[in-house]
């Protein structure tokens, strides 16, 4: 086992670390997500089990963790890589090599937040030289301050991983080697915990106090009735289509579903088929490569609709004055939202009704963000993150692949998104105000609430306590040793108790005392480290 790395491996992981964030930039590739990225490092370095091991931690750390509005989120990804990498080092057993790992991985995470912070305040730059080239005419330098954007992004994970790689693992490996049983067993259990905070944080974002019957439907299916996980998702499917087809549907739903497509009239038009799947694949590949705090997705929109407004107005003076009207604020979901949205904005600019499509931007973003996120980041995520975490737990190589297709299928409904705004125009107005949206919103939270049910006893099934009661009993005249476990005398009373204990502690801390997610994580680390160290948990 070698005691350090060497100059190509840490520029391989640099690398990696800088095309899995432009990757999750664009076109919402799931690269950087832990999993991915533990396989990754793993096959590397040489160890696939122990990546996929702390990817699959850090992957249930991050459930319900979202950049809604642009938030920042501890970098689990760049954890997952450096953990790894470290963790590989050291020829501990691979339980204590993945806690090991651990140690590094949540600070780690936790400090590159405010490297994130620093990278997207830096992008600034690019919106505001955008600003300049877009004033002196300058088409050619407006191109590349968007395209220059993405390296604040990049390179504020690929410089820190290079050199923690190379010239950290010294160090680390030193402490790896040094850490003491009951801080291994403590960071065991800090392992089994720490899972609790991203179901905390996804149950924050869910209707639990409205809809709290699906979840425990959930709960007595896994239970209960050991009904399997797929068993609990598919039986989630039809019981939400069941309910919502039962309802009565609005009459604002109904007439929305009675508009036809808005064509509007006017004249020919310049633009081409190639220009619009020109200004396609630039929005679904580079929407978000020079997001900045300012505005957000607005250079990377102006950008994509270049190309149709180079067609529809072909003196100069009118196209950058088009291209100035679109880099004002813009942001929403970009791979539900955003696609459908541009679409319908290139038709519009296409038939000259530059007023209506601003304001169909402005009045779409907000409700297609909403409904984008609550799909994406409540709904489908969480699904394949649990099943993907329990496969890489188990060492199965499986769990990154299904992250990875999880990724390419959003980047495919880019394509349809698209041509479904085209074509849809001005219809899709009528479709948010109508009310549809809200209901694929409830839809898709209910189903979330009940597939948690089952899957919060199933990933915390390891919060368990190895306490025991003694007693002395006579028994025919002899002392007797009696011991009483008391996590059956807890399963008798209601299974996986401490699991959803934890949970709903969590969900009382985040909720309704108002702890940022940065003090639940240091609590339920101290917590860990603590119980497990004297052997409560």
């Amino acid at each position: 086992m070698t005691a350090s790395y060497g100059f190509g491996i840490s520029l391989i992981l640099a690398i990696w670390s800088y095309v899995a964030m432009i990757a999750n930039l664009g076109p919402s590739w799931l690269l950087n997500d832990p999993i991915v990225s533990g396989f990754f490092v793993g096959a590397v370095v040489g160890n696939i089990p122990l990546g996929l091991a702390i990817g699959g931690t850090l992957e249930l750390m991050s459930l319900g963790l979202w950049t809604y509005g642009g938030a920042t989120t501890p970098d689990y990804t760049t954890g997952a890589i450096v953990g790894t990498a470290f963790a590989a080092l050291s020829k501990l057993a691979p339980t204590e090599a993945m806690a090991a790992g651990m140690l590094v991985a949540v600070p780690v995470s936790l400090f590159m937040t405010q490297l994130d912070i620093v990278g997207r305040s830096l992008t600034t730059v690019f919106i505001h030289g955008a600003d300049r080239a877009v004033e002196k005419q300058d088409d050619a330098a407006f191109s590349r301050w968007h395209l220059w954007g993405q390296l604040p992004w990049g390179l504020s994970r690929a410089i820190p991983v290079f050199f923690a790689v190379w010239l950290g693992s010294g160090p680390i490996q030193s402490l790896i080697n040094n850490i003491p049983t009951w801080l291994t067993r403590g960071l065991g259990t800090m392992g089994h915990i720490l899972p609790a905070l991203g179901f905390g944080i996804l149950l924050t974002f869910l209707p639990i106090e409205k809809w709290w019957s699906f979840f425990v439907l959930g709960f007595v299916m896994f239970a209960y009735l050991n009904v399997p996980l797929l068993g609990i998702a598919l039986a989630a499917l039809a019981v939400v289509i069941i309910y919502f087809s039962l309802k009565p549907v609005e009459a604002g739903e109904q007439q929305a579903e009675e508009a036809a497509a808005v064509k509007v009239d006017g004249i020919k038009s310049p633009v081409t088929r190639g220009d619009l799947v020109n200004a396609m694949w630039r929005h679904n590949l580079t929407l978000q490569l020079s997001w900045n705090y300012e505005r957000m997705q607005a250079l990377g929109y102006a950008w994509s609709i270049a190309p149709i407004l180079k067609k529809v107005y072909p003196k100069k003076d009118e196209y950058f004055t088009a291209l100035k009207r679109h880099m004002v604020f813009y942001n929403t979901n970009p791979a539900i939202g955003s696609p459908t949205i541009f679409g319908a904005d290139c038709a519009l600019e296409e038939k000259r009704q530059p007023e209506v499509g601003d304001s169909l931007k402005v009045s779409l973003m907000g409700p297609f963000a909403g409904i984008g996120d609550t799909v994406m980041a409540i709904l489908m995520k969480p699904i394949f993150a649990v099943f993907a975490a329990s496969l890489a737990l188990q060492g199965h190589a499986s769990g990154a692949w299904l992250m990875l297709f999880l990724g390419f299928f959003w980047f495919f409904l880019t394509f349809p998104g698209f041509w479904l705004g085209y074509r849809q125009g001005l219809g899709l107005v009528r479709q948010v105000s109508s009310g549809a949206i809200t209901r694929i919103t409830d839809m898709a939270s209910t189903a979330a609430l009940f597939i948690m049910g089952g899957f919060i006893p199933s990933i915390l099934a390891g919060v368990k306590t190895p306490l025991e009661i003694t007693k002395h009993v006579m028994i025919e005249g002899k002392d007797v040793v009696q011991s009483i476990k008391i996590q059956d005398s807890f399963d008798k009373i209601l299974p996986y108790m401490l699991p959803l204990a934890l949970v709903f502690c969590v969900y009382w801390l985040l909720k309704k005392k108002h702890w940022t997610n940065l003090q639940v994580l240091l609590l339920l680390v101290v917590a860990g480290i603590i119980l497990g160290a004297f052997k409560i948990l």
